[in-house]
């Protein structure tokens, strides 16, 4: 692991209202698979790997996750207030302003196998982007790296002079490149900030003025959780990779 990571930043403020359709009353990040709930299992990955505070961004169900943050001492919470109208970068703000050192960013959402981690720890580089191949879950970010580095990130494929993975939601991000995502937030307009994405605007703003590299592992099972069709075919990506004796 490089030296100094031992804080995670999740946003998990959000709403979530394709999920609301089967999942109505919790966050996203209650949401259980395979045993747990997607943010118990992340929690218990991350601390398993040597992360000691994590600043969970909440907003709607706050309680749940004030709730579940009460007996684990890893855990910072911090209210976006203002979840209900903004995107996804208002929260990541409210975590990375509480921090002043590298850290790791995540989505709330996720279900990943450990090595998603290992893979990051291992890359050398300060600021790593992790992309897997194709999950065919049908809202994928593409990420465009011909060399290695972030180049381009988007849900539309026609967008990128390349495709060279999928763009899985955790980020090894350093001081330096928090700061430059904080700063692209803090300079836009009341109206920019309303709408910012914070990894096809914040993230990949930054990326094309400091370098950000790019982590492929093309076999890495993960998904997220969006919707009931996510949830069964992820439910049956995860039974297959235990067929095959992946360690989860």
């Amino acid at each position: 692991m490089r030296a100094g990571i031992t804080t995670a930043v999740i946003p998990a403020a959000g709403i979530g209202s394709r999920a609301r359709d089967f999942f109505p009353d919790k966050p996203k990040g209650f949401i259980p698979i395979d045993g747990a709930t997607l943010i118990e299992r992340s929690v218990g990955l991350l601390e398993s790997r040597g992360v000691t505070r994590i600043v969970l961004v909440v907003g709607f169900r706050a309680d749940c996750y004030r709730e579940f943050a009460a007996s684990r001492s890893s855990i910072e919470i911090v209210e976006n207030h203002q979840y209900a109208n903004s995107g996804s970068m208002a929260s990541v703000a409210c975590g990375i302003d509480r921090v002043d050192h590298d850290l790791l960013l995540l989505e709330s959402d996720l279900y990943y196998e450990p090595r998603a981690l290992d893979e990051l720890f291992a890359d050398e580089r300060a600021d790593v982007v992790l992309a897997s191949g194709a999950t065919d879950a049908g809202d994928e970010y593409w990420v465009e790296a011909p060399d290695g580095s972030l180049k381009g990130l988007s849900p539309h494929v026609e967008s990128l002079a390349s495709v060279d993975g999928e763009f899985v939601g955790i980020t090894k991000v350093s001081a330096e490149l928090a700061q430059r995502m904080l700063k692209r937030y803090t300079s836009a307009s009341s109206a920019e900030q309303i709408s910012m994405r914070y990894e096809a605007d914040a993230l990949l703003g930054a990326a094309l003025e400091h370098d950000v590299g790019v982590r492929v592992v093309d076999d890495l099972l993960w998904g997220e959780v969006d919707c009931l069709e996510q949830f069964h075919g992820l439910q049956s990506r995860i039974e297959a990779a235990r067929g095959r004796g992946v360690q989860l």
